[in-house]
Order: structure tokens, then C-alpha cells, then sequence
């Protein structure tokens, strides 16, 4: 029996995450500290074997998963499917502001985000489909061996959600802090969790940013 480890690895954080502010899909850089963060996580990771790394177009995925990459000696392959969600409407505002001046597109986003469905929000039948797409592309390609693979708080939990068999209701229940990691094994009878936002590398951790940022 094949199986295939699959690591799902948050970016660093960074000055909008500190900021709580929502960033979407814009090209923003990892923070000195988001650096660090990814340098320890590539500190811890770097003894594991890694058949391939792969990670978001967005450059705070792409600085994280190039600092992972390096001591693996590992071309990092970019991959549209697990880019952030298209949060359009909410990019560049902060959360307060959101919740205060689209209360009730807010509400539904903290309570029933799979129930959302409006201008500027990517739907979950969206994110479902093409994270899907990409877990099915990746298990044909590395039907055995580890992957690493570098995204965004809302694919990561999707990815999670598909890949263990969870209901889309449980989306809220899977915070993910910046650079933590979470290790799936999959190809057996049943998918198995062996890590859930893990930063063990992480000294004096802070709080992960705003979700979905």
C-alpha cells in the first residue's frame, strides 16, 4: 500500500496580519518576524524528507515556501489552485471596520462562511472545487513519498476538510496559526491526522492573524 504524507503549511505572518487587516489576494511581503517564523519552521523541517513543495502564486507563500525549500534542494512549484480565497470585497480593511460596516455579510462569514454568497466573496463551492482539484493532481503525481505544500489559512482548512472527509461545517472549528503545521496521511482505508497547527518551532509564539488572510 502506497501512502502519501502531505504537509499544509501556513505563510508567514505579516504586517497586515499583525495589523488584522484583510489581505486577500494582494502581493504582500512576509514581516521581519514572518521571516523568522519561516526560517525556524524550515529549521525544524529540514531533516524530513521531501519529495516536492509546492505553494501559492502570492509572494508571502512564495518567500515562505522558498526559505522551506532551500536546505531540500527542491524547485518550489506554484500552483493557482491554492491560492488564497478571493476575498475582494474585505481586501485591505481591517476587521473592525468589516464587521462594523458589513455586519451582516460578517455575521454569516464568523457563523456560516460555507452559507455566504455574495459580490467579492469567493463560495465555498468555489474553494472546494479547485482545492479538490489540487489534492487529486498531487496524489496522482506523489502517490507515495511526503509533500510539502505552502497556502493560505482558508485553503489549508479546506484541504483539511476534503482530505479527512469533514463536513464544511466544521471550518471554524481549524484555526491555523502563521508557518504551523499540518500533516496528513492519506492512501490508506481511512486518512489519518498525524499533526493540526503545529508550531512547535515557534518560541513564544504570538496569535495567528485574522482568518483567511
Amino acid at each position: 500500500m502506497s501512502l502519501m504524507i502531505l504537509h499544509l503549511i501556513r505563510h508567514g505572518v505579516t504586517a497586515s496580519n499583525e495589523r488584522r487587516i484583510y489581505m486577500g489576494r494582494s502581493q504582500e511581503s512576509l514581516s521581519t518576524e514572518g521571516r523568522w517564523q519561516a526560517r525556524e519552521m524550515a529549521r525544524r523541517l529540514q531533516e524530513w524528507d521531501l519529495d516536492a513543495v509546492y505553494c501559492s502564486p502570492l509572494r508571502r507563500a512564495r518567500e515562505t515556501a522558498n526559505i522551506l525549500a532551500q536546505p531540500h534542494q527542491q524547485e518550489v512549484r506554484l500552483d493557482a489552485d491554492i491560492m488564497e480565497l478571493d476575498l475582494s470585497r474585505w481586501q485591505g480593511r481591517p476587521v473592525d471596520e468589516i464587521a462594523t460596516a458589513d455586519a451582516e455579510a460578517w455575521r454569516i462569514w464568523c457563523t456560516n462562511p460555507a452559507g455566504l454568497s455574495i459580490p467579492g466573496i469567493e463560495t465555498f463551492d468555489s474553494l472546494g472545487e479547485r482545492v479538490r482539484r489540487f489534492l487529486s493532481r498531487v496524489r496522482r503525481d506523489h502517490p507515495s513519498g511526503s509533500v510539502a505544500v505552502v497556502s493560505h489559512d482558508g485553503v489549508i482548512r479546506m484541504a483539511l476538510m476534503e482530505a479527512l472527509g469533514i463536513s464544511w461545517d466544521h471550518y471554524r472549528s481549524l484555526p491555523l496559526a502563521n508557518t504551523s503545521i499540518s500533516t496528513v496521511e492519506v492512501g490508506g482505508p481511512h486518512p489519518r491526522l498525524r499533526l493540526f497547527n503545529d508550531i512547535g518551532h515557534l518560541s513564544g509564539a504570538g496569535t495567528a492573524g485574522p482568518a483567511d488572510d
